[in-house]
């Protein structure tokens, strides 16, 4: 596969002070320091806003650019100076910036951490079973589905695979990635871990346990690399996992290796459980059918676990009745109801002739699935893994479909 040029550096600085990391895209030559009303030449990343001035930053303090694949920084005649890990740079030359590395500009020090690089990239890790190929074709159009919540790191990583001839789709979080890849089969996934809705790990282990597309390849790529979170992701059916900083050579070829041999009918990954049903599987297979798992987005709590026997009512109240009850109520008050707009009875869910069923209680900010309003109290069916808001509180749904429940039983 040939190399593809002019692929964008992402990088993004640190400090203390910084509310919001600053990320900065590099494809040729940005100049750093802070703006000032009437200069002439303004810089192309203003510090101003994180107290500059009072950290001694210039006007036009030092420049960032790439060449024969590696960043460089110049110190442009700055008043207190640039530092790469302490030491003093001479004004006008060009000195070598890595992944690490801590920059001081003036008295202002940043962390530097490259996210995404030409060649630049902090290796593999795989399933023993794969094999990477020396010599690839470029892609033909093959769809591949990216899943990553910084929209400027997907752009990146889409500009890449798309100059290696592939097509790209960007999810940017779990609950719309599993509409996409339901919607058109991709050749591959390529997964962030840290997303808003839900981890990275449930989306690898929804696809692995989808009986028409589980072996589909799947590219981790995130900055959690210790060698448990590889050793988790590995188990839970990723094929490849890169650390970043990402080096674009290497995310093609391995795309493009996996793609190949995925069309060949090589390398397949065996099925994993989705982490969601796990607590469905330890119940009496009596009770599978009608039973379900709801995820709160953004809680870390154990998934609320329900067998609806007769419809079940959700909201912040408490009165309505009690876990056993005929008259079942889940009160979602330890979740910021209040504050999300949850109403004191919002909806019901129903499981009827085999299918899961949700009701809006007429609340007053509505229940919505996948971001689609529902009319007051008309039942509408719920798919596997959809998410299901009320008012402003996010949730979503798990449960097994009868084939899985009649090859458990």
């Amino acid at each position: 596969m040939s190399e593809t040029p002019n692929i964008p550096w992402v990088i993004i600085l640190r400090a203390p002070q910084m509310p919001e990391p600053l990320k900065v895209r590099l494809e040729n030559t940005i100049v750093l320091g802070r703006i000032v009303e009437g200069d002439v030449q303004q810089p192309d990343v203003d510090l101003g806003v994180y107290g500059a001035e009072e950290f001694g930053v210039s006007r036009r303090h030092l420049s960032m650019h790439t060449e024969d694949n590696r960043l460089w920084i110049t110190d442009l005649e700055s008043g207190n100076g640039s530092f790469v890990n302490g030491e003093r740079l001479k004004p006008n030359e060009p000195y070598p910036l890595a992944h690490g590395d801590t920059l001081q500009i003036g008295r202002l020090r940043l962390e530097t951490q490259v996210v995404v690089s030409p060649m630049y990239g902090s290796g593999a890790h795989k399933q023993p079973s794969i094999q990477m190929e020396d010599e690839l074709p470029a892609g033909r159009g093959q769809l591949v589905l990216i899943v990553e919540d910084d929209i400027e790191v997907a752009k990146v990583l889409s500009l890449i695979l798309e100059r290696a001839g592939y097509t790209t789709r960007i999810s940017r979080e779990v609950i719309g990635a599993i509409r996409l890849f339901n919607q058109k089969r991709p050749s591959a996934v390529v997964l962030d871990l840290m997303l808003p809705d839900l981890d990275g790990l449930e989306f690898c282990r929804y696809v692995r346990r989808d009986t028409q597309q589980n072996d589909i390849p799947i590219i981790v790529v995130s900055a959690a690399k210790t060698q448990s979170s590889v050793s988790q992701l590995l188990d839970a059916g990723a094929n490849v996992f890169l650390g970043k900083p990402v080096s674009a050579q290497e995310l093609r070829h391995v795309v493009g290796s996996l793609i190949a041999q995925h069309e060949s009918g090589k390398a397949g990954i065996a099925t994993k459980a989705l982490v969601g049903t796990a607590p469905l599987r330890a119940m009496p297979s009596e009770s599978r059918r009608n039973s379900a798992v709801l995820f709160i987005a953004g809680n870390s709590e154990a998934p609320i676990t329900l067998t609806v026997n007769s419809p079940i009512s959700f909201g912040r109240s408490s009165n309505t009745g009690q876990l056993g009850d005929k008259s079942l109520h889940v009160n979602l008050s330890r979740y910021d109801a209040v504050n999300l707009g949850v109403s004191r009875v919002h909806m019901f869910l129903h499981f009827r002739d085999g299918k899961f069923f949700v009701e809006d209680a007429d609340s007053i900010n509505g229940t919505y699935i996948n971001g689609d309003p529902i009319n007051p109290r008309t039942l509408v069916p719920v798919d596997n893994a959809d998410e299901i808001r009320l008012g402003q509180l996010r949730t979503y749904i798990y449960f097994l479909d009868d084939k899985e429940v009649e090859s458990e039983t």
